[in-house]
């Protein structure tokens, strides 16, 4: 009897035991899932962008229709007519600018594309309305030029400045980054490289700044008010511009004109016959060596040093693929999740050596039961 009533007990520990071992092992399922108090769906979210499925009311189509509008075809389809409708702008402004010639043509194809784009947008903000849609730039980019579009076809007259709006539908070419990738990744890149471009953009722009008022300081007066310059020969040299002015009045009348001289300069643009040469050639020696000083260290930091700046900034944002953040992000997820998956086995070795401990007891107490019972 004895030992049928240690027997009955310890099987009745064991079911415990196992008992035990299948809840905490449901709880280990559920932290694996969700580590550290994470939504289990969440990353099934993040890797499915659709919608979700849904059996009835004006939402039952909508995962459907973003899948249909998402479809490599439709979208390689779509960009035909994105780039036909660039070429159709094209061809209007080389063979007819004014667009009197083939007005009824022009017309037709405005009315086409536009009755295109219009149900092409619909499709996207049904498939993906309403945060999935509203959230991405290149949407409201299409929501925005499709709307300019039906209020041309439409003949609403806009007022003032907002009649320049009709000329967005030149910009409908750019929807084409949106959906060829390779495209898309330059102008990811050039987003991204915004910030430091910027303040390279700023120190030129206040180096520009800078000599544009030492030109007003040095040469506003050149020429003026008389219209000639004195050579270094002592000639009478005519110093008007072609558009009368004088050449300091022109070139470096105030911080405006300096300024966009100085852009001038940069760019090259006939910047050495008709900015510095003048001044070069002047009957004051010594101005002559300054404004050679003036110009050559402007290239040379400007023209040179600073440019190069811009564009390294640049290129370092575009040689570093948006992959690798991805990869980053992925890495210290999937590290998360080995952690995870650690802390969970050692917890379940744990539990395995807390239920051999307790066998362990139970046959001791068996034992010593045992040992009672036969002395």
């Amino acid at each position: 009897m004895a030992a049928a009533a240690a027997a009955a007990a310890v099987k009745k520990r064991g079911e415990a035991r196992h008992e035990r071992e299948r809840e905490h092992e449901r709880e280990r399922e559920l932290e694996v899932a969700s580590p550290k108090g994470k939504d289990p769906t969440e990353k099934a979210k993040k890797l499915d962008p659709l919608p979700p499925e849904r059996t009835s009311g004006f939402w039952k189509h909508q995962r459907r229709a973003a899948i249909f509008y998402t479809d490599v075809k439709l979208q390689v389809f779509i960009a035909v007519l994105i780039g036909g409708n660039f070429m159709a702008n094209v061809i209007e402004k080389w063979i007819d600018p004014v667009g009197d010639k083939y007005e009824v043509a022009w017309s037709i194809l405005e009315y086409f594309f536009n009755i295109a784009f219009t149900i092409e947008l619909i499709l996207n903000m049904y498939g993906f309305w309403f945060w999935r849609f509203w959230t991405s730039a290149w949407n409201l980019f299409d929501f925005l030029v499709v709307s300019i579009g039906i209020l041309g076809m439409l003949k609403v007259p806009l007022p003032g400045p907002l009649s320049l709006l009709r000329m967005m539908r030149a910009f409908r070419v750019f929807r084409l980054f949106k959906r060829i990738k390779s495209l898309n990744k330059i102008m990811v890149s050039l987003a991204k490289a915004v910030p430091g471009v910027s303040n390279a953009f700023f120190i030129l722009f206040l180096v520009m700044c800078i000599y544009a008022i030492l030109g007003v300081d040095f040469y506003s007066e050149y020429a003026v008010p008389t219209g000639y310059y004195f050579n270094e020969f002592n000639a009478t040299i005519d110093g008007r511009t072609a558009r009368g002015l004088a050449f300091g009045e022109e070139y470096f009348g105030n911080f405006g004109l300096a300024l966009f001289t100085m852009f001038q300069v940069l760019t090259c643009e006939s910047w050495a016959e008709a900015v510095a040469r003048p001044i070069f050639h002047g009957k004051d020696g010594w101005m002559g060596l300054g404004a050679a000083m003036y110009f050559a260290s402007f290239n040379l930091i400007v023209g040179i040093v600073l440019i190069n700046v811009v564009v390294a900034v640049l290129l370092e944002k575009m040689v570093d693929p948006p992959e690798a953040e991805e990869e980053d992000e992925e890495a210290d997820e999937d590290a998360e999740e080995d952690l995870s998956y650690i802390e969970a086995e050692t917890a379940k070795m744990k539990q395995d050596m807390g239920a051999v401990n307790g066998q362990i007891q139970a046959i001791l107490d068996l034992l010593r039961q045992r040992g009672a019972e036969a002395h």
